[in-house]
């Protein structure tokens, strides 16, 4: 059996759900009751927005510029219908919504996650997983971040908790001026590089790094622009991770790092991924001029093909 995870677009269908009261923010760091949640967007007032969702805690935490602002508590898909892991891409948002699925289910304060069924919005909050996939969120949580989200913002749905850390790694992975030169890059099947921004000229910019396929990926609005193969050096194993651009007031490129296990990825650990990897250098040139705040590098051992994808879909299979 196989689990998938999503990448940019993913789904399953979405379940009814109806709304629950509002429930009363909490100020404390402690445990939450079902329907609570903590509002601090006074922590950090601008930069990329981050949604984690952890599905065995049945918790969201938002992060702005690397810094949390809000936690929640949340209900995902019960059994048969779990909600999937992996990294996606706000694509739709309406303030008023009805499933398209299930007649008449109404879905307040929608933020779509895939086209085929999976979104977070408001609704009931049993304190248990028991939606049919969708991320059920307290209601005037779901208004609250809905005021701080824009289509293209990153959720992250994990089984455990990960929490972000700091880094520098991806501007010496992808910007030419702080990557490696003069090492031997390990070429893909037909050894060149596609570079095709026409194909989607507008939208945010992600990446993936396959090491699966020693090719580096690069979409923009969820349309795959380009790819070049990536060079791999050393033994052992090799770092995995979602970084998501932050803003950078100093210069200074800085990520927020998470890892899809659950926990925190070390510094060290992150390090080791720029003395593992080079990418040509025209092509990091072309992909670092297009990453922004809110993009987000996805490195991954699993491999991708054109059997896994579909449209716009970037799917990655992973064997349970």
């Amino acid at each position: 059996m196989k689990t998938f995870i999503r990448v940019f677009l993913a789904g399953i269908f979405i379940a009814a759900s109806s709304l629950i009261p509002s429930c009363a923010p909490v100020s404390t760091q402690t445990k939450l009751q079902p329907g609570q949640y903590e509002w601090n967007p006074e922590r950090a007032t601008s930069g990329p927005v981050l949604m984690v969702v952890s599905i065995d805690d049945q918790m969201a935490y938002v992060y702005r510029n690397g810094i949390q602002i809000g936690r929640s508590t949340v209900s995902t898909g019960r059994e048969g219908k779990e909600t999937p892991t992996g990294v996606f891409t706000i694509l739709q948002r309406k303030v008023e919504h009805e499933s398209n699925i299930y007649k008449g289910a109404q879905m307040p304060y929608m933020q779509r996650l895939t086209w085929s069924g999976i979104a977070m919005h408001a609704g009931q909050l049993p304190g248990y997983p028991a939606s049919g996939g969708c991320i059920r969120l307290p209601y005037e949580f779901s208004q609250k971040l809905y005021s701080v989200t824009a289509n293209g913002t990153t959720v992250v749905i994990t089984k455990k908790n990960t929490i972000p850390s700091s880094s520098s790694t991806p501007a010496s992975v992808l910007l030419a001026s702080k990557s490696k030169t003069g090492e031997k890059v390990h070429p893909d099947p037909e050894g060149r590089i596609v570079w095709n921004p026409s194909k989607s000229p507008s939208g945010p910019v992600n990446a993936v790094i396959s090491y699966g396929d020693r090719t580096i990926y690069l979409f923009r609005n969820g349309v795959e622009i380009g790819q070049a193969p990536v060079g791999i050096h050393g033994t052992g194993s090799l770092p995995e991770g979602v970084f998501v651009k932050l803003e950078s007031p100093g210069g200074v490129p800085s990520w927020s790092v998470l890892s899809l296990k659950g926990g925190s990825i070390r510094g060290d650990v992150a390090k080791g991924i720029k003395d593992r990897i080079t990418i040509p250098a025209s092509f990091r040139a072309k992909a670092g001029d297009l990453l922004a705040p809110g993009s987000i590098l996805l490195i991954t051992k699993e491999s991708s093909n054109a059997g896994t994808r579909s449209g716009t879909d970037f799917d990655i299979m992973k064997p349970e």
